[in-house]
C-alpha cells in the first residue's frame, strides 16, 4: 500500500533564500564609518519595517559582496532600521555596541558603490 500523500508545507521566501544563499566569501573588515563607503565583507542587519520588501534588501547586500546577520554583535558592521527611536533589541544592542545605524534610505544609497574587498 503507498503511503498516503501528505501537504507540502509552504517556507517563506526568506527561508528558501537562506537555504541557498552561500556564505560571505569576504573576510569582516570592520565597521562601517559614516562618509565613507561600504566595502564587501562587512556584517549588515536589518531591522523593523521597510519600504522594500526585506528578502529584497538582503538579496541586493548579499549580491553586493556584504555579509547578511539576523542579530547585532560586536562584529555588526552596520544597522539598517527606519526606527531608530523604537528600541527594539536589535537598535538597543547596536547603541549599546557603538554599532552606526542608519536608515534604509542612506543604505540603498550606499548599495550602488560598495568597495571591492580587501585582505582576501
Amino acid at each position: 500500500m503507498d503511503a498516503p500523500l501528505l501537504p507540502r508545507l509552504r517556507s517563506t521566501h526568506s527561508e528558501e533564500w537562506a537555504r541557498r544563499r552561500e556564505p560571505c566569501p569576504h573576510p569582516n573588515p570592520g565597521r562601517w564609518e559614516p562618509g565613507s563607503p561600504l566595502v564587501q565583507g562587512m556584517r549588515v542587519a536589518f531591522s523593523g519595517d521597510t519600504s522594500v520588501e526585506r528578502e529584497l534588501l538582503e538579496d541586493r547586500a548579499h549580491a553586493a559582496g556584504l555579509h547578511v546577520a539576523s542579530s547585532v554583535s560586536r562584529q555588526t558592521s552596520l544597522l539598517v532600521t527606519n526606527y531608530p527611536s523604537a528600541r527594539t533589541g536589535k537598535v538597543r544592542r547596536a547603541l549599546e555596541l557603538g554599532t552606526p545605524v542608519i536608515d534604509e534610505e542612506g543604505f540603498t544609497r550606499l548599495l550602488r558603490a560598495v568597495a571591492p574587498a580587501t585582505g582576501d
